[in-house]
């Protein structure tokens, strides 16, 4: 995700260009108000403005998923969906915003703040789709050529064995799970 998020970025945003926008004093007085205001941390505005020199600014390389979602957000002119930032878009919604909110929204709730790390089968095909969906569609709109080898590799993820390494984690997680069940009863 943060490779596609990246690379939007970087379509609106050029890396070359990059500099001339974050000198920008109209967006640094933006960008520092949101540090002001708690949107952006510490660490994230280090990685805009280099703290060891003014003139040195960061690289969208260096930015994560957190931070490239709020330049798309607020330097990007990338307008929120109708349901806003923080809640699930509608399903209709295919924009790139609804995507973007989409991703963040099964991120954090199924991956970082889910604790027992647990879905059903179910549960965890429906959010394959989704997400699968609009990765796919923030592909496409880099380019077809991004989208397809998106494709290819969402595919191959589904499909492909485990690695030796994978099925080591996967042995160690059961036994884990199996003395945890042990544990509670």
């Amino acid at each position: 995700m943060r490779a596609l998020l990246k690379e939007t970025f970087d379509s609106i945003h050029s890396p070359p260009n990059l500099p001339a926008v974050l000198s920008n004093p109209v967006i640094r007085t933006q960008l520092q108000t949101l540090r002001t205001n708690g949107v952006l941390t510490h660490p994230e505005w280090e990685s805009l403005y280099n703290p060891s020199g003014t003139g040195t600014y960061g690289k969208s390389t260096d930015f994560d998923i957190s931070l490239l979602c709020k330049l798309l957000r607020e330097i990007c002119s990338v307008t929120a969906p109708a349901t806003g930032w923080d809640n699930l878009p509608k399903s209709t919604d295919h924009s790139l915003e609804a995507d973007m909110v989409r991703i963040k929204f099964y991120r954090n709730n199924i991956y970082h703040h889910n604790h027992n790390m647990e879905v059903t089968n179910v549960d965890f095909e429906k959010f394959w789709m989704e997400i699968s969906e609009a990765l796919l569609r923030i592909a496409g709109q880099i380019s077809s050529a991004k989208r397809d080898e998106w494709k290819k590799s969402i595919e191959n993820l589904s499909c492909d064995p485990l690695t030796p390494d994978a099925k080591e984690c996967l042995v160690e997680l059961r036994l884990w799970y199996l003395m945890d069940m042990s544990s509670t009863r």
